[in-house]
């Protein structure tokens, strides 16, 4: 068994005593009012390790995230580096109809991709371009199966499906009506394919007997803006984009012999379609201080800043080495306690213009064994209901964690540590800087109000 020498606890018990005062000073009554924290000891002064590490093993398939917005664009991110989203779907017959066909003497006009905005939503710069190219899946994909950010379908790069052969150049405007010919949609963004895609099915209507007879010949795409050059002072774009709308899918317009009233065919994508977003890091142009700490080689390159993106990017990990010792005198009773955060707003890593601050985090627990363990009962003991929620006024996150930090001190929770990620991670294309612990302008804080048990 090893000893701590005699003068090592001395120390350690001073450092305790001089820096938790009682609150019958004015420490921590802006926090609580001072009837609820009469007679408790308020300390800020805890030890926090705290650094940034890897988020990139999420699943992103429509059965585990729902119905929510799917990610596509490229992004360079002067701290974080380079990303690109990219979206891989099937297509279904319209409502699942069986043996749809062209009529009489078809004759192919055209073939357009369709994707439906989240309207008013996007992130990074619109004025910058994006080259969007469409790859054909080679292997299927399956509605009940699990995709994660990582994962990569097999797909025909040698052949890109847009009219081009070599992608479309496009910028998003989620704001903006289309008009197709004198009917007004809402805002989708329109891409011309190769009409040999259109025209495999003219060719052969028994690839559209069915859903399941289509999928199994045509597997699905992939939609990219991986191949989207980005230099200069151009940032790039994510867009949100809602393939469940009825505006989602690949219509093939047609018409019959002479008669050239235009109709149209569409392969749709739907709530049931097998999809899922993949995403891209390319860390080697982003900020050192950020790339340092990913590796987990040494924990103190998060004392300054540390760092979080979402798209199966980077979270942050935080352990109280010293909390147990909070009782080395007798059991404590926590009255509350709450992690802070605070956003760092210096030129350096702050752009409000192009990149918004997430408005939630979400802080989980971490065993002894290294398994994550929600953190209910604590969000429970949060009368407030703002567990996570960006504080604008002080440009701050708030965690109260007196349950939790109770048990750990108590030496119920053994090595027990705290992860924070953005909130909806895995769509969610937000990113922000906090401060460390020794950050002389945004400092991290861990605030106790606690009474000693008798």
């Amino acid at each position: 068994m090893i000893r701590k020498p005699l003068y090592s606890l001395l120390a350690l018990l001073f450092i305790l005593l001089v820096s938790c005062k009682k609150t019958d000073s004015d420490v921590g009554k802006d926090i609580l009012p001072e009837e609820d924290i009469l007679g408790a000891t308020y300390c800020d002064t805890a030890s926090i390790t705290a650094y940034s590490i890897l988020d990139d093993s999420i699943r992103t398939d429509e059965s585990y995230v729902g119905s929510v917005a799917n990610l596509i664009g490229s992004i360079v991110d002067p701290v974080f580096g380079r990303t690109d989203a990219s979206v891989f779907v099937n297509l279904s017959n319209p409502n699942n109809t069986t043996n749809l066909g062209f009529g009489s003497d078809p004759k192919l006009d055209s073939v357009v991709l369709m994707l439906a905005y989240q309207k008013d939503v996007y992130y990074g710069d619109l004025t910058d371009p994006l080259q969007l190219n469409v790859y054909r899946l080679t292997e299927p994909l399956y509605y009940d199966s699990s995709y994660y950010s990582y994962t990569q379908k097999a797909c025909d790069y040698a052949q890109d499906l847009t009219y081009s052969g070599s992608g479309k150049t496009t910028g998003y405007a989620p704001s903006t009506e289309v008009y197709d010919g004198d009917t007004k949609y809402a805002p989708h963004l329109r891409v011309r394919l190769k009409n040999e895609v259109g025209q495999q099915f003219m060719d052969d209507t028994t690839k559209l007997a069915s859903t399941t007879t289509l999928q199994a010949f045509f597997n699905g795409i992939q939609i990219t803006t991986k191949n989207t050059v980005i230099s200069g002072n151009d940032y790039g774009v994510i867009g949100y984009f809602d393939l469940t709308s009825p505006l989602s899918k690949v219509s093939i317009y047609y018409h019959n012999g002479t008669n050239l009233t235009i109709k149209r065919i569409d392969l749709t994508m739907t709530s049931s379609s097998a999809k899922y977003n993949h995403y891209q890091h390319d860390y080697t142009n982003a900020a050192p201080e950020y790339k340092s700490q990913l590796d987990e080689s040494n924990t103190t390159n998060g004392n300054a800043n540390l760092f979080m993106q979402g798209m199966a990017s980077s979270k942050i990990k935080i352990a109280f080495p010293q909390i147990k010792h909070f009782s080395d005198s007798g059991k404590i009773a926590v009255n509350k306690a709450e992690i802070v955060f605070k956003v760092d707003k210096s030129a350096n890593y702050f752009d409000a213009a192009k990149f918004f601050i997430p408005g939630r985090m979400a802080l989980e627990g971490l065993t002894s064994a290294n398994v994550t363990q929600s953190l209910a009962i604590d969000q429970s003991y949060d009368l407030s209901g703002q567990w996570g929620y960006y504080d604008s006024d002080n440009s701050e996150f708030h965690f109260p964690v007196s349950y939790s930090l109770q048990k750990m001190a108590n030496g119920e929770y053994s090595d027990f540590k705290f992860t924070m990620r953005l909130f909806q991670h895995h769509t969610n294309p937000a990113r922000v800087v906090l401060g460390g612990k020794n950050n002389s302008t945004y400092p991290a804080k861990l605030k106790i109000w606690y009474t000693r048990i008798k």
